[in-house]
């Protein structure tokens, strides 16, 4: 092979030895997942998983490490034609295979990325998580794109101005503005952020892109060198108060009346948890994760199952 030819990061097109050299060089591998859903008329149905994916891959060019295939599931979707829900149930058992087979096969931390943002699919990705870093030496981070931009004004949206910038500029070929209908009056099916016809610009998406892939990068590193068992050990606390917000999260989504159940980002404690978490700061981030947690849980007792299914969130 040219000494200039490309290392390659795709783990299904590797033969056994490039993927032990690899992880050699660098024990990480990325995980990108995402659904089959609606996204508007002018992006691709695949277009959370292609997205997790462009930022994968770059990030792997940047540090080292390998790219696991694609995982299309997702436990959620829009009302809308062509997406394919899973059950929670089995977005679990896969995460939790995958990484089991990653943790027997040489890979000392996994970049679980996600680029849909239901509650239920990260709920399921740190569960697995959790379990597996309990069963062997892994280091696991499992986010959504949202959870690495909390210092974004607006972090993400869904298939609105952001998600179709960053497909402008990460994968050109899966975006065409031109599907939408151009009057005004019209709001575009299935958007929900800022309009695409008239925000959505390469530029938008190449400040978006790129800081992901930086900050996953960044992750991938970091985890990589922490040998300390200490922080290892806080690493692990923290995604499980992940689990522990997650689920309040979910079960509220789906049996508390709207006005009662906890957001996504169910406070300002929170999105600093994730941004200190994200950077390695585990203290401030326990502290932030154990505020915000009790707050959930005071704002929540007590509070009765929604009566008619109108009052749910989902």
């Amino acid at each position: 092979m040219s000494m200039d030819a490309p290392v390659e990061r795709r783990w299904e097109r590797c033969r056994p030895q490039q993927i032990w050299d690899a992880l050699a060089e660098f024990p990480c591998v990325y995980v990108p997942s995402g659904p089959l859903e609606w996204h508007g008329r002018q992006n691709a149905v695949g277009l959370d998983a292609v997205k997790s994916t462009a930022i994968c891959r770059r990030a792997a060019e940047r540090t080292g490490g390998l790219v696991y295939p694609t995982v299309f599931l997702g436990a959620w979707e829009v009302p809308s034609p062509l997406g394919m829900p899973a059950a929670p149930d089995l977005i679990q058992s896969n995460t939790q295979t995958v990484l089991d087979y990653l943790a027997r096969n040489g890979a000392k931390v996994v970049i679980w990325l996600g680029g849909h943002g239901g509650s239920e699919d990260y709920l399921a990705y740190r569960r697995a998580a959790l379990q597996a870093m309990r069963q062997s030496d892994i280091l696991v981070l499992a986010a959504v794109d949202a959870h690495l931009l909390t210092d974004f004004e607006k972090p993400m949206d869904h298939a609105a101005a952001i998600e179709t910038s960053i497909m402008m500029y990460l994968e050109p070929d899966t975006v065409d503005l031109d599907a939408l209908d151009p009057a005004p009056d019209k709001w575009p099916e299935g958007v929900g952020g800022e309009d695409p016809r008239t925000h959505a610009s390469r530029e938008k998406g190449r400040h978006y892109a790129e800081t992901l892939i930086d900050r996953v990068a960044a992750a991938a590193r970091r985890l990589v060198a922490l040998d300390d068992p200490i922080e290892r050990r806080k690493h692990r606390q923290c995604v499980a108060q992940q689990v522990a917000m997650d689920d309040m999260v979910v079960y509220g989504r789906a049996y508390l009346a709207s006005a009662d159940a906890p957001g996504k980002t169910p406070d300002a404690s929170w999105d600093e948890h994730l941004e200190a978490f994200r950077l390695g700061d585990y203290d401030r981030a326990l502290q932030a994760g154990s505020k915000s947690i009790e707050a959930a849980r005071q704002g929540t007792a007590g509070r009765r199952p929604a009566g008619f299914d109108g009052e749910r969130i989902v």
